[in-house]
């Protein structure tokens, strides 16, 4: 177990302006974490699955200018693919040395990340705040090793003098990258967690695809995963019923914007429905009828409208759940569209269909069957995936140019945010561990980015450096960063003891009401909890059971609920040190003193029974 010392000054992403809601770190007691114990994810790695990084960012240079990344794995840069050191045929791999050559001789970058979320994502985790004096951008865990895996693209337009840059995803490299993480993990020997901050709506979402598949794989090897709930809520995203035999429904689909439109239905390999689409001008197109088997198919082009109506064996997600899938792209114009259901074949007849995109802050939704949740995305459907959502502690900030900003209409202080996704997965279970406060975070901008192009979300008093970033794209890796604080604790976790843990020790409010639910999961994350649940403190297995006076100058008394045999009482120092035990017989009350300075120390009580309890004490 991790030593643990007295003080600590190192401080989270702190605020430089006076906030409407209560900084992050404030919120998710990690000043508490940094004030007690030498908690810096120091001998911890942290992978990451998102678009890249700038590794030449002050945040990820140690203090001698050295790159604090293991590995940078760029998936869509094939110019290595054949390289002997590269196993995976996909991508080009720089270690360490590779890295530090490069900002030594002041290169070109070896890999970007031109958009800014991967960069946003791995400072929020793991950035160490050198980009100013005052540390106050910190990340969770800022003496974390780092390695990036960048896999995915987002599109956006040219800005300034830079040009744009098209969308990439291809979900087959997602087991690739949990490969190379897992063999990284193994070659560098430090206890890990692994973050994937991408996902978004669709798919079976029932732990079943083959990707969700990939994820318990990867946890089950003994690895920790992380991958955020999404950012799909706020809106009549979903659709659910049943449809009987010869029965005929009408699941009406509002396409409010311009662009494409995709609905994704999932229904029993043992059902089979005729389908027909009706556009908004009344032209209807069908019937089609269903596929034979699960191994048949029957797609249809139709101009703006494309079908795929696939058997349990040719949907796309390669899922096991033998359950069809029937996919309808929506490219022409706006309006609602009828998607037309008839039961042709019914042994059950229930459907779950979604909408992507259908976000909170866009007009595409369904107006019949609506049911509410059901938003994950199918990666955190996964069953052993530790799965964060978000909430909200601060909406305001001051940007680079002194100018107060705010988000308004997404959630106050405490609240959900109105864009976390929601549960249960469409095979019912919770789908949602926790929420954390990622609304909204500070985290380190790459430079000639598109997220630094937006000025108004520079933060003053950042050197340009550091931003804003919110959504679940913030309250993931902000978790991720405490699993590596508790993985420096406590290095034998594992993957299923760091869920139970964050579940446990997660905090009930007012706006959470009765836990666990399909919206807060177990609660708002409590990193102070989570360190001190580790530790064993305050897990009392004792009816009554007290320390006082607690503080105390000294002298202390431990009231028991029973008169015991035998009670040995040891008391440590915060660093693990014994400064003084005892052996009381046949009592329920003990006198015992604390001889050393100020400062926290850990009184752990064992009787002969069994029954042991740790507590905190401070003396003053």
């Amino acid at each position: 177990m991790k030593t643990i010392l007295t003080t600590y000054t190192l401080l989270f992403f702190c605020l430089s302006v006076v906030a409407q809601g209560i900084p992050p770190r404030v919120e998710a007691n990690l000043d508490d974490v940094y004030a007690q114990y030498n908690l810096s994810g120091e001998d911890v790695l942290i992978v990451i699955l998102d678009r890249g990084i700038d590794y030449r960012h002050p945040d990820f240079l140690d203090s001698n200018g050295n790159t604090r990344l293991a590995y940078i794995y760029d998936m869509i840069d094939p110019t290595g693919a054949n390289d002997p050191n590269n196993p995976y045929g996909i991508g080009t791999i720089f270690d360490r040395n590779a890295i530090d050559i490069a900002l030594d001789n002041n290169d070109p970058p070896l890999s970007t990340d031109r958009y800014g979320h991967g960069t946003a994502t791995s400072g929020i985790a793991a950035g160490n705040g050198s980009g100013t004096t005052g540390l106050e951008f910190q990340g969770v865990a800022p003496n974390a090793t780092l390695i990036s895996i960048k896999i995915t693209h987002d599109p956006f337009p040219a800005f300034g003098s830079e040009p744009g840059q098209a969308g990439f995803f291809n979900p087959a490299y997602l087991p690739v990258a949990m490969q190379f993480a897992e063999d990284k993990i193994a070659e560098l020997g430090l206890p890990a967690v692994t973050l994937m901050n991408i996902g978004s709506i669709g798919g079976p979402t029932d732990g079943t695809s083959l990707i969700a598949r990939a994820i318990d794989d990867f946890v089950s090897n003994g690895n920790t995963f992380v991958c955020g709930v999404g950012d799909d809520g706020g809106n009549d995203n979903h659709a659910s019923g049943t449809v009987a035999q010869n029965q005929t429904i009408e699941v009406d689909v509002m396409k409010g914007e311009a662009g494409f439109l995709r609905f994704d239905l999932w229904y029993s390999e043992d059902d089979r429905f005729t389908v027909s689409v009706e556009r908004p001008n009344g032209n209807v197109s069908g019937p089609f009828i269903a596929p034979a088997g699960p191994n048949g198919s029957n797609d249809q082009n139709l101009g703006d409208i494309q079908i795929y109506h696939r058997g349990a064996n040719t949907e796309f997600y390669e899922a096991t759940s033998n359950r069809r899938e029937l996919m309808i792209d929506f490219t022409g114009t706006t309006g609602t569209y009828k998607v037309i259901l008839e039961g042709a074949q019914i042994n059950s007849g229930e459907f779950h269909a979604v909408l992507n995109p259908s976000t909170y802050y866009n007009n595409n939704r369904f107006t019949s069957f609506v049911s509410p949740g059901y938003s994950i995305n199918d990666y955190a459907s996964a069953n052993l995936v530790i799965t964060p959502g978000d909430y909200v502690v601060q909406n305001d900030w001051v940007d680079i140019n002194g100018i107060p900003r705010d988000i308004t209409g997404q959630g106050e202080t405490g609240e959900l945010w109105i864009g976390s996704s929601s549960s249960p997965t469409q095979d019912g279970r919770l789908g949602i561990d926790f929420v954390a406060s990622g609304e909204v975070c500070h985290a380190a901008y790459a430079d000639n980015t598109y997220y630094e192009s937006f000025t108004f979300n520079v933060l003053q008093n950042s050197n340009g450096l550091y931003g804003i970033q919110n959504a679940v794209s913030a309250a993931a890796p902000l978790s991720t960063g405490v699993i590596a604080l508790m993985l420096e604790a406590d290095p034998s976790l594992t993957p299923a003891e760091i869920k139970s843990i964050l579940q446990q020790s997660a905090r009930q409010d007012s706006f959470t009401g009765s836990v666990p639910n399909h919206t807060w999961g177990y609660g708002k994350l409590d990193a102070l909890a989570a360190i001190e649940r580790i530790l064993g403190i305050g897990q009392n297995e004792f009816k009554n059971f007290a320390v006082v006076p607690n503080p105390t100058p000294g002298f202390f008394k431990v009231h028991l609920d029973n008169s015991y045999a035998e009670v040995s009482v040891v008391v440590r120092n915060i660093l693990g040190q014994i400064i003084n035990s005892e052996v009381f017989r046949n009592t329920n009350e003990l006198s015992m003193e604390i001889v050393g300075d100020s400062g926290i120390y850990l009184a752990e009580v064992i009787t002969s029974e069994g029954s042991n309890s740790t507590v905190k004490i401070i003396k003053q």
